[in-house]
């Protein structure tokens, strides 16, 4: 009868404490989620970090994947940072085993059904693709700033390099409506993108790639009417393009530039 008692007693116990157990990881997870809604600041495990600010509207939908460490998203000005707007669709990807961070910044975001898909040492196969992948040659170090302030503006991309610590660099601002533009960044040496567009309909696909070398562009569009472009710089020597475009084209113009082999 001692040992029955025991028996009972001790299956008591566990059956308690896996109880608690299970309300802890439920208050845990309940506690992330209010977080994220509330816009608080936010430190994961492995020095993850996001932070989010002043997020207003509905339907956001907005998901974020940190694997590894030093991963950020933060509030490009800690004082204003805003995601505003009704039926966006953010999906933040970012892949780090270095001691070098990636930082994805958010400015404005502005307006409704903006969708922005942007992956930090991890890639898509094309801009269709909602699945970021991983080569496992990642050395991080990449920056991203987006800044939009616009309706039903598509802006999908990724940077990526093969080791290297010296990251690429992407920047964006637009202030327009139905720009459509796929970036990619990727290989060692450092890709720089400054990005302007307060034009709409543009079609824009840039690509800088290719060890060892520094490619660079710095593009403006405007204009009454929309650009098609299609830029890719790669190739072992360095690139440099600067474009700075007004169409004023009925009908729209249309842009190809490739340099290097």
């Amino acid at each position: 009868m001692v040992k029955l008692g025991r028996r009972i007693s001790n299956r008591l116990i566990i059956r308690m404490v896996t109880f608690l157990m299970k309300i802890m990881r439920l208050e845990k997870r309940i506690f992330w989620i209010l977080a994220l809604c509330l816009g608080w600041s936010l430190t994961a495990l492995a020095d993850n970090e996001i932070e989010i600010k002043n997020q207003e509207g509905t339907n956001l939908n907005l998901l974020i994947d940190q694997v590894g460490s030093n991963n950020v998203v933060q509030c490009y000005i800690s004082t204003s940072c805003w995601v505003e707007g009704n039926n966006m669709s953010i999906h933040f990807y970012q892949f780090n085993e270095s001691s070098e961070t990636n930082t994805i910044e958010i400015w404005h975001l502005d307006g409704a059904s903006n969708s922005v898909r942007w992956g930090q040492g991890a890639y898509l196969s094309n801009s269709s693709d909602t699945t970021f992948d991983v080569d496992d040659y990642e050395g991080g170090g990449h920056y991203a700033r987006h800044d939009i302030h616009g309706d039903n503006n598509t802006i999908v991309g990724y940077q990526q390099n093969a080791g290297d610590t010296l990251g690429h660099h992407y920047e964006s601002l637009i202030f327009s409506d139905n720009n459509d533009i796929w970036i990619r960044q990727k290989n060692n040496g450092e890709k720089y993108i400054s990005l302007t567009t307060y034009s709409d309909y543009n079609e824009i696909s840039i690509l800088q790639k290719t060890n060892g070398a520094d490619h660079s562009a710095t593009i403006t569009l405007s204009g009454t009417d929309p650009t098609i472009l299609d830029l890719k710089q790669q190739g072992s020597t360095d690139q440099t393009y600067n474009l700075s475009q007004t169409c004023l084209t009925p009908g729209g113009c249309n842009i190809t530039v490739v340099q290097g082999n």
